[in-house]
């Protein structure tokens, strides 16, 4: 299972397209920018962090939105409409209408009713209309054009948009800008929600399967994901993996030779956020270690950087732009070989090509 999710997430060899990519393992998650080029960066020969920023804000070729548990990822802009559509069929909520809400920075929210949510999204599509602006920008024009209902909501840094499907702009300095998709992406079209997220399954069960319908619940946040399962039918194989009763697309049976990969793995790396089984992907020793890790600590394996040595965790590592050098400290939790050695020399200079400065690599605890 581990070589074929290394082979279908581009990290037993490298592929050629960022855009493929990023089509390929179900979107790149990007609550952190940082950690998300560097999810491209370990998958694509040859990629430097300008080829990135240029897909995403010049050609558009890559679009950043929040879709998947409500979490910013980077898609192929042509697919956009289609994680939309699928994370709309998959919403529990009541569309149109909120409850008071005390965010975690403890700021007091107002309850807002259908009405109030559906005249908040038509005021920010209005107030979008051919620009990309700041958070601020967009909440000062939804306020001049029907009060301060939604106010705190817009300003709350949090997901939140009157129930529009919002993309990223351009980023202003360390600010973020927002965007109608429909205008930023060229040939924008709709896709039907319940076909949407029948799709997305498939899509998931080609790069993380096999998987069982808890494995998707988790990944997509869909609580009643065995009722997805059941009317797919033909398109699924199901298999037996050490007794449990899991599943594949039907056909797709092929289970590749283990490939000797040694890979750094920046913190929330969808091949560890999709990878549900953590017994098998992070050993007992890399368990302490996390454990001890401050962002471990709060975030388990998810917010940590991975050393990964043939598909499963050998350590932790960390990196610190420093002038013109990225210093990148690696913590084995168990001897490494030469090789091994050699080929994590390899991944620090891949890091430093693609940032454009200068790799120093140490080992440590």
């Amino acid at each position: 299972m581990r070589a074929r999710r290394l082979d279908r997430h581009s990290l037993s060899a490298r592929a050629a397209d960022p855009v493929a990519v990023t089509r390929d393992v179900c979107g790149i998650h990007a609550q952190v920018q940082a950690s998300a080029e560097l999810q491209l960066a370990v998958r694509v020969e040859g990629i430097t962090q300008a080829d990135v920023r240029r897909a995403l804000w010049e050609e558009r070729t890559l679009v950043k939105a929040w879709t998947l548990r409500g979490t910013l990822h980077l898609h192929a802009a042509d697919e956009l409409p289609l994680w939309f559509a699928a994370v709309r069929a998959a919403s529990s909520d009541k569309p149109g209408e909120l409850r008071e809400w005390v965010d975690p920075r403890g700021a007091e929210h107002p309850a807002l009713t259908r009405d109030d949510m559906e005249e908040i999204r038509i005021a920010v599509l209005d107030v979008l209309d051919g620009r990309c602006l700041l958070r601020e920008e967009v909440a000062a024009g939804v306020v001049a054009r029907i009060g301060p209902k939604g106010r705190s909501r817009l300003l709350s840094g949090f997901n939140f948009f009157g129930g529009a499907d919002l993309c990223q702009g351009p980023p202003q300095g360390n600010k973020i800008t927002l965007a109608r998709p429909d205008q930023w992406i060229s040939a924008w079209k709709d896709v039907d929600g319940d076909a949407a997220l029948r799709d997305v399954c498939r899509r998931y069960l080609r790069t993380y399967g096999p998987a069982r319908p808890t494995d998707f619940r988790e990944w997509f946040n869909y609580k009643p994901a065995a009722e997805l399962f059941e009317p797919l039918g033909d398109d699924l194989e199901e298999i037996d993996v050490e007794g449990h009763r899991s599943f594949v697309l039907a056909g797709d049976t092929a289970f590749p030779e283990q490939r000797s990969s040694v890979r750094l793995l920046s913190e929330y790396d969808v091949y560890v956020m999709g990878f549900r089984e953590r017994g098998h992907l992070v050993p007992e020793p890399v368990r302490e270690q996390v454990a001890r890790h401050g962002r471990g600590r709060y975030e388990g394996p998810a917010g940590v950087r991975f050393l990964f040595v043939d598909g499963v965790a050998a350590g932790l590592w960390e990196r610190k732009k420093r002038g013109k050098r990225i210093e990148i400290g690696v913590a084995p939790a168990r001897p490494l070989t030469r090789a091994q050695r050699s080929d994590v020399q390899a991944e620090a200079e891949r890091i430093g090509g693609f940032l454009g400065l200068e790799p120093v690599l140490t080992y440590g605890p």
